[in-house]
């Protein structure tokens, strides 16, 4: 029985000293028994795009308030900002809107019932309460299509809301351009602008005369030494402000003139002047690009 009973209480005695010499292993080497603490995964930060234009986006055209009706790309630049590998070289329209916040740099406009952030520079408001006189030039939008129009005012009867014809909308000779089949179309209150003979405002018609290019533009925005212009195509671009010039209003046009034309996307020389009609804002011409007619922000008298 001793024979049997001693290795018994020796083995038993062994396992016993082991949760001990565990413990002792542990509170040496403290770092057996604490977890390894999880190492928190660093989260990308997403960058907003940036503005695509060499032209401060902040930049705020005069008059841009609250409630009132403007122009501006809404509707196409925030997804062309983040999809489109170069959107500065993107085409864009300027259609009406309402703008429902301003802001220092971005401004809220409505697009059928949403709210869209826009820089401030492509906003262009269209100051309420103005009204026009026969033969003044406004920016407005085509009022039963779409889009960025200035027109010319054929009938101000009615001052706060005169009759008009679109002149960048085409006229055809045939009577079956869009301009001809819009003639004399009545515009709403509150929803144009008078634009002011030889001004840099929203809507001046621009020449680059600077760099030898003649390239055409609508001035969208200007600082004192740059302008941001839409051009051929709905491209928007980027000038000094020192190379442009504002297309007059008043050119004292007259039949036999030598002017320069817009062909395409710049005015061209070596063109005549056939005829004038100056209550629709229309002149006819003849050149090196073939015979047109052209509306009067067209012809550069130099």
């Amino acid at each position: 029985m001793f024979a049997i009973a001693l290795p018994l209480a020796m083995t038993m005695a062994s396992c016993g000293n082991s949760t001990p010499k565990d413990n002792k292993d542990k509170e040496e080497n403290p770092e057996v028994q604490q977890a390894e603490p999880e190492v928190a995964q660093e989260v990308e930060e997403v960058k907003e795009p940036a503005f695509p234009w060499d032209f401060p986006e902040g930049n705020t055209n005069e008059g841009l308030e609250e409630g009132q009706s403007a122009l501006s790309i809404h509707t196409f630049y925030p997804s062309k900002l983040k999809e489109s590998d170069d959107p500065a070289n993107e085409t864009y329209i300027f259609y009406r809107t309402t703008v429902a916040s301003v802001g220092d740099t971005k401004s809220i406009v409505k697009d059928f019932g949403s709210d869209v952030e826009m820089p401030n520079s492509l906003i262009i408001p269209l100051p309420g309460g103005q009204t026009a006189k026969k033969g003044d030039i406004l920016l407005t939008w085509w009022q039963t299509g779409s889009g960025m129009q200035r027109a010319i005012v054929t009938d101000a009867s009615k001052p706060d809301s005169p009759k008009v014809d679109y002149l960048d909308l085409d006229y055809k000779d045939d009577g079956k351009g869009f301009a001809n089949e819009h003639a004399n179309e009545q515009i709403l209150p509150n929803t144009f602008t008078v634009l002011k003979d030889g001004e840099w405002q929203p809507g001046a018609q621009i020449v680059v005369t600077g760099d030898g290019s003649y390239e055409a533009g609508t001035l969208i925005s200007c600082t004192e030494d740059k302008v941001l212009l839409k051009g051929f195509a709905g491209k928007i671009k980027v000038f000094k402000r020192s190379a442009c010039k504002v297309v007059p209003l008043k050119q004292n046009l007259k039949v036999g003139d030598e002017v320069y034309a817009i062909f395409t996307s710049s005015y061209k020389a070596g063109y005549k002047i056939k005829k004038i009609d100056e209550k629709i804002g229309r002149v006819w011409v003849e050149g090196p690009y073939g015979d047109d007619i052209v509306n009067i922000l067209e012809v550069y008298k130099e």
